[in-house]
């Protein structure tokens, strides 16, 4: 069982490496010279730790979305630095400068959180810029915010983020129109460009019409409502425009392609790292099929050799000839051998079923997917179906029978 069960260990710690290698880090943008890079320090309070973490998690967040600003990163809490620097129990100016220059920054944002009253919590944040004068905003709302995910707390720290930088509150805006190159007009004016079709911008918070402009090609204006925080997926259907005949024919339109997220195709490396975790411990299950059937009959040979009076080959009767305690000795050991081996076998088998299940559902669900898909426009040409993936596991009456068929 001990061997088993190392082998499992083993099998499990190099599938977790191999996906966490393939997947990687997300890290945020680096700052470039059209933004002001600035610090978003955790929140520091004596009362209401899940509360002033959520909150920084959200603040960091907003500023990676605000145009004009890019967030540097940090481990370092405004707490931690305060006490290193000895400032006193209220910072003062010097002691927020000193900070600066630890952090050798221009800019930070900091703040406190306190329980002011039974159920809510109050948050002061502040924006440190060098030479300059505070920047200040407060909010007070319910201590049940301590999910970071929560679109409320998410608007909250939009407030406090507009406030302090500056800037007005924003949404995002995902625009899909063909697979071209084109501008993208919010209220008629040219906001961002489009890259294959597709664009992502930063837009105020608000109604909004939208379009694009692209060679040979008419786009419909499709309404919009920016919320804080958000983000708002817009397709913009195109009609080619009829020419002279001296003019050469308009490119034919294309559907717009597969709707991305994020650059990094997470869903696509989870899929293919089930299938590829599932096989690997299909292949175990199966190995140790071969160790469990090996084992049981060289235990059934040795047993063969030892007289009935024995009932426990690991725990002979004294006495016993020397040849018929090294065939009960062998006998034990692979007896307890095989045991492992079948446990492992049925522990690999069923959860590489299973990672190969998770693998089927995230394909067959993926919104490029022909069975997740709707049906193209009229007008545009219609993309060839990717081939369908089949898994079929399927089990022979013995262990050792595990197979798998994939179908492509």
């Amino acid at each position: 069982m001990k061997l088993a069960t190392t082998r499992a260990w083993g099998i499990a710690l190099a599938i977790c490496a191999s996906i966490l290698g393939v997947c990687g880090i997300a890290r945020a943008e680096p700052p470039s010279s059209r933004a002001t890079p600035v610090y978003v320090l955790s929140v520091w309070t004596n009362d209401a730790d899940d509360q002033a973490e959520a909150l920084t998690q959200q603040l960091r967040s907003r500023v990676r979305q605000v145009a004009g600003w890019s967030l540097l990163e940090t481990t370092q809490s405004f707490e931690t630095l305060a006490i290193a620097l000895r400032c006193p129990p209220t910072p003062n100016q010097s002691c927020l400068d000193r900070i600066g220059e630890h952090l050798h920054a221009d800019h930070y944002v900091w703040g406190t959180m306190a329980k002011e009253k039974a159920g809510e919590v109050s948050a002061d944040i502040r924006l440190w810029s060098r030479g300059k004068p505070s920047v200040e905003a407060s909010e007070t709302y319910s201590d049940n915010l301590k999910d970071a995910s929560d679109d409320t707390l998410r608007a909250i720290a939009g407030k406090l983020i507009a406030k302090v930088l500056g800037s007005a509150p924003t949404g995002v805006l995902v625009v899909h129109a063909g697979t071209g190159k084109g501008a993208v007009l919010v209220d008629g004016a040219s906001k961002g460009q489009l890259d294959d079709g597709n664009a992502r911008l930063n837009v105020p918070v608000g109604q909004h019409t939208i379009s694009v402009r692209l060679s040979g090609f008419e786009a419909d204006s499709k309404p919009v409502t920016i919320v804080e925080g958000t983000e708002e997926e817009v397709t913009v259907s195109l009609s080619a425009v009829s020419h002279e005949p001296s003019e050469a024919p308009a490119q034919e339109a294309e559907p717009a392609p597969e709707h991305k997220g994020s650059a990094f195709p997470l869903r696509k490396v989870l899929t293919y790292s089930a299938f590829v975790a599932g096989g690997i411990l299909i292949l175990g299950a199966v190995a140790e099929g071969i160790v469990w059937e090996n084992d049981k009959s060289g235990s059934n040979n040795d047993r063969s050799n030892i007289p009935a009076s024995v009932t426990d080959v690991c725990n002979p009767p004294p006495g016993q000839p020397q040849s018929v305690l090294s065939a009960a000795q062998d006998a034990c050991s692979k007896n307890s051998s095989a045991t492992g081996a079948s446990t492992g076998a049925w522990v690999f088998g069923a959860v590489g079923v299973g990672l190969i299940a998770t693998g089927v559902v995230l394909l067959v669900t993926d919104p490029g997917h022909p069975a997740a898909t709707e049906p193209a426009q009229a007008s545009a040409r219609p993309r060839a179906t990717r081939p369908s993936v089949d898994v079929v596991p399927t089990f022979g009456p013995h262990v050792s029978g595990l197979g798998v068929r994939v179908t492509f």
